[in-house]
C-alpha cells in the first residue's frame, strides 16, 4: 500500500511539470508576443517533445495503478502513435472521464501558444 502511494505521488510530479512548464512557457510566449518578438520554432519544438515525454512516463507508471495490462514496448508504442494511442489509454483506464482528461493535456499543449496568440492579436 505504502509503494502504491508514494508511485501515486511520482505520477502526480509528472503532471504538476507540465503545468508548470506549460504556464512558464505561456508567459514567455506572452511577454514575447507583447514585445513583438517571438518564440523560435526549435524551442515550440522543444516543448512539444517534452510534453509527449513527460505523458508517456506519466501514463508508463500511471499503467500498474489502473490495472492496465501494458505491452512489452508500451513506451515506444505511445511515442510513436501518442494522438491516438494516449486517448485510447485515457479511456481504457477512465472511461468517458478519460476523454475530458485528454482534453485538458492538450490544454497544456496548446495553452502557452494560444495565450501568445491572444496577447499579440490584442495588445500589439
Amino acid at each position: 500500500m505504502a509503494a502504491l502511494a508514494v508511485q501515486m505521488k511520482t505520477n502526480n510530479l509528472y503532471i504538476y511539470a507540465l503545468i508548470f512548464l506549460s504556464f512558464a512557457l505561456g508567459i514567455i510566449e506572452v511577454l514575447s508576443n507583447l514585445q513583438e518578438k517571438f518564440i523560435s520554432q526549435s524551442t515550440q519544438s522543444l516543448w512539444g517533445l517534452v510534453f509527449v515525454v513527460l505523458t508517456i512516463i506519466w501514463a508508463y507508471y500511471d499503467a500498474p495503478s489502473k490495472k492496465f495490462q501494458r505491452p512489452f514496448s508500451f513506451g515506444f508504442l505511445v511515442y510513436l502513435f501518442w494522438p491516438i494511442a494516449f486517448p485510447y489509454y485515457l479511456i481504457k483506464t477512465r472511461g468517458i472521464e478519460g476523454l475530458l482528461i485528454f482534453m485538458g493535456f492538450l490544454a497544456l499543449l496548446f495553452g502557452p501558444w494560444l495565450a501568445g496568440l491572444v496577447a499579440y492579436a490584442y495588445y500589439t
